[in-house]
């Protein structure tokens, strides 16, 4: 029965191609095997650049030329134009990619289906993978609340025939979906806002809502390569932004959700769509693909700034409705089967990195050798070998000793530098909006930018500040660990040598003393820093990086500026040297073409941190002394002898005995060449310029006493080029020792180890029996009584003993009915002559009218 009204079905199969040479013979061959035959097959090339054309000239296809930037609908569309009026309800589209390549008897499958379904005006086949043909990619699609693509599947699940059958589905793929011609005309094709990528899912909603049906048809095949999506080929379409395919469907993404869903979910929906961009963005970050990162905002931004566009297609949709939207309720993903989904998927994700089974590893060269013995036994990977691998063994070492760190530092934290955290992020931001602070005397200097970075992360801890810093000064050597990771790949990809480096980086003096203290710019910069000198190697050629980069690289910049202005002056030390070079060459070259090419760019990559810092960074031009300061209380720094060991001394910080390898690293990498050489240089450069601002001894931040000034940026980037040093010259130096006899490099080498495993062990025991014990501490009590913040507005003189070298010197605080909240030091006004020598006289007990003033 189904044969003979097979027979009265008229199919026109219109191949949409665009550069799809790669793929292309193996689709034409299937379309022309069909145990079904095609009636009709129309090609549409939208402006391919590679042999496409000609191969559907030489398999003698109708073929219609396109401008490039058509989009699938419009293609479609065209196609539709060459094929007349519809004769009968029993006409049929069957849209093919030109990367999608039905078995011979998919077709006959699909019409057998819908036979006997007149409901059906939508069926797609069961897609395999185009390389792994055992591997399943779809059989019907659907939208999650947050837009991610639907499909029910695992990770690179294996076809066995468990997802067999005919079902009723939201949507199938475009590629190789057969729809009703008169449906389709009914509805008015795809939705042009739509180019590519979602015109899929979001037909397939209408033709629901239109009281149709679609149906996944398992026992049609087609095997896709899914090459826009996997960016095999570049996407050339109307709104394809930067030819970003995961730029354009997420915008996509949005729009089949805020067109089609009921009114009453909008807000839930917009709100759920930004959270969702703002955290996969987090998440290409941290895999170090700002691009991806920024896409995602992109995506939501270009359509929420122009909702004509979705109140357009939802007046389009209500007129195609004819039965209640909620019907494609049941097509929807709970939201607990999406979390098991994304759950499976990171522990398969983890599972194939720590234990990758013989079938993940083996190569082409193993799949090709058949005489194997069948009788040997499968070798199963043992859950406890993942400990051998130095990335498990590391990370578990880094938690267990950062843990026992912090064992006095889950709460609220105070103490060091660090005040008193804000109940929530909206007291940052007001903090940060104010032109008066109600500090000390009263104060309208501008408010520094790392309150309103506070505030941002804030709100992903539900607006918590306290637990935002909390969970950040336990973390932060996972975190510093990861980044120097980064960063060192691309000098060795020996395991055991980054973990190593990434650990001593964790654990170096520096990071101790800065979490010890509560040293909030210093953090900033252990974190940043080796993510900026990723980017800095490429600006010797600063012609040929684009924009996209060097935007980049300056917010990345801007953020480090924000908490800690020596940080920028660190960082600009090295552009400054880039771009001084540069004018050098230009004097003797005189070729004024690459300078203009050269100078803009260098500008940008200097300015930009600093402008996007004002008003605050202004005001450090009027007050130089600034521009050293560290954020929060004002904390004594070490000597000059310490810091010249790389230890930034203070409170908090190591013994010093227990010395650090970054100047030994340094200073023995300045007798090697090449790029060792230029990263001790700059290595040096930090380690003395720390050294000679340990002499100099400042007041600010609402302080009276001198202290002398905290150099723990500089030596970050100290730390950060001494590393960077140290791995280039030990990656593969056994190798090359090996083949020499024994002179002074294998004494040099095994000292460099040496001081490193020293250093290493010795922090790490020093901060599990003495170093945990450190001024930052959780839920201290309040230091002025309850008491005296009953009165609002009142002032309190608080006064404190205040170590300056080896002489104590009297300080002070001028208190408004609370404690010094975070933020509040780096507003305070100057302190007043007369108050200063008020207070002395009432510490020493000479004043005698001294509590007046």
């Amino acid at each position: 029965m189904n044969e003979v009204l097979s027979k009265h079905q008229r199919v026109t199969a219109i191949l949409v191609v665009h550069d799809g040479a790669t793929w292309l013979p193996e689709v034409v061959a299937s379309l022309a095997s069909q145990s079904r035959a095609i009636d009709l097959t129309l090609a549409i090339d939208t402006g391919s650049v590679d042999s496409s054309a000609k191969l559907l000239k030489n398999a003698r296809l109708k073929s219609i030329i396109l401008p490039r930037e058509t989009g699938f609908g419009e293609a479609i569309k065209a196609g539709l134009a060459e094929l007349g009026p519809i004769e009968s309800e029993n006409e049929w589209l069957w849209l093919i990619h030109d990367d999608c390549a039905p078995q011979p008897g998919a077709l006959a499958a699909l019409l057998a289906a819908v036979a006997d379904r007149p409901q059906v005006a939508m069926a797609g086949p069961k897609l395999l993978g185009w390389y792994d043909r055992s591997h399943l990619l779809e059989v019907g699609i659907s939208i999650s609340g947050n837009g991610a693509r639907w499909t029910g599947l695992e990770s690179h699940e294996y076809d066995q025939g468990q997802h067999d059958g005919i079902r009723d589905v939201l949507a199938v793929s475009t590629a190789g979906a057969l729809i009703r011609r008169s449906v389709f005309a009914e509805l008015g094709g795809f939705d042009p806002n739509l180019n590519l990528f979602r015109d899929d899912v979001d037909f397939g909603w209408r033709v629901n809502v239109a009281g149709h049906s679609v149906i996944a048809v398992s026992e049609a095949v087609a095997f896709h390569a899914a090459a826009s999506t996997s960016e095999r080929r570049s996407v050339d379409v109307k709104g394809a932004l930067l030819n970003r395919p995961l730029l354009l469907d997420r915008r996509n993404a949005a729009f089949v959700l805020l067109a089609n869903s009921p009114w009453w979910i909008l807000p839930w929906l917009t709100l759920q769509l930004v959270a969702s961009a703002a955290f996969r963005a987090i998440g290409y970050l941290l895999a170090k693909l700002p691009g991806y990162a920024s896409d995602e905002f992109l995506a939501v931004a270009l359509l929420l700034i122009r909702p004509a566009q979705i109140w357009e297609g939802r007046k389009r949709r209500r007129g195609e409705r004819l039965i209640s939207a909620r019907t494609v309720n049941r097509f929807i993903p709970p939201r607990w089967s999406q979390m098991r989904m994304a759950g499976l998927r990171a522990t398969e994700s983890i599972r194939q990195k720590l234990l990758p089974s013989p079938a993940e590893s083996t190569t082409l060269l193993d799949q090709l050798n058949e005489d194997e013995d069948l009788l040997t036994p499968t070798v199963r990977p043992r859950w406890w070998s993942a400990f051998r691998r130095p990335e498990v063994a590391g990370l578990l070492l880094l938690l267990v000793v950062s843990s026992i760190w912090a064992s006095q530092r889950y709460g609220s934290l105070t103490g060091g530098s660090l005040s008193v955290t804000p109940n929530g992020a909206i007291d940052l931001w007001r903090k940060y909006g104010e032109s008066w602070h109600q500090v000390g005397m009263g104060s309208s200097d501008a408010a520094p930018p790392w309150i309103a970075v506070l505030a941002l992360l804030s709100t992903f801890f539900f607006g918590k500040a306290a637990a935002l810093l909390a969970v950040l000064f336990w973390l932060s050597p996972l975190l510093m660990a990861l980044s120097m990771r980064s960063l060192l790949r691309r000098f060795s990809q020996n395991s055991w040598l980054l973990v190593g480096a990434s650990l001593a980086y964790s654990f170096s003096p520096v990071a101790i003393a800065t979490i010890n203290s509560g040293r909030l710019g210093t953090l900033a910069a252990l974190i940043l820093a080796p993510q900026i000198a990723i980017f800095l190697p490429r600006f010797n050629v600063v012609e040929e990086v684009n924009w996209r980069l060097i935007f980049g690289f300056t917010l990345l910049t801007s953020v480090l500026t924000s908490f800690t202005l020596l940080g920028y002056l660190g960082i600009a030390l090295i552009l400054v040297s880039y771009l001084y070079r540069d004018l050098l060459q230009y004097r003797q070259t005189l070729n004024r073409q690459l300078l203009t090419k050269r100078l803009p760019r260098w500008a940008v990559l200097i300015l930009t941190p600093f402008l996007l810092c004002l008003p605050w960074s202004l005001d450090a031009l009027v007050h130089p002394v600034r521009f050293i300061l560290e954020p929060g209380i004002l904390l004594d720094g070490g000597t000059s002898n310490l810091v010249l060991l790389g230890n930034p001394g203070g409170p908090g910080s190591l013994s010093w005995w227990i010395l650090s390898p970054v100047t030994f690293m340094v200073f023995i990498a300045a007798f090697s060449s090449g790029k060792v050489r230029r990263y001790a240089n700059f290595g040096i450069a930090y380690l003395l310029s720390a050294a000679f601002l340990s002499l100099v001894s400042i007041a600010g931040h609402g302080t009276s006493a001198n202290v002398r000034v905290w150099t723990g940026t500089l030596l970050t980037f100290a730390t950060v080029a001494a590393l960077c040093s140290g791995v280039i010259i030990l990656d593969g130096l056994r190798q090359r020792l090996a083949d020499v006899h024994f002179h002074y490099r294998h004494v040099l080498g095994g000292l460099i180890v040496a001081a490193t495993l020293f250093s290493g062990l010795g922090a790490m025991g020093w901060i599990a029996t003495v170093g945990y014990d450190s001024a930052v501490q959780a839920n201290r009590s309040p230091i002025l009584p309850p008491f005296l913040t009953l009165t609002p507005g009142t002032k309190i003189l608080v006064l404190r003993n205040l170590e300056a070298g080896k002489v104590d010197a009297p300080s002070y605080f001028i208190a408004r009915a609370s404690d010094v909240a975070i933020g509040d030091p780096d507003v305070a006004p100057k302190n007043s002559p007369a108050i200063e020598s008020a207070v002395r006289d009432i510490s020493d007990g000479s004043g005698i009218t001294s509590s007046h003033i």
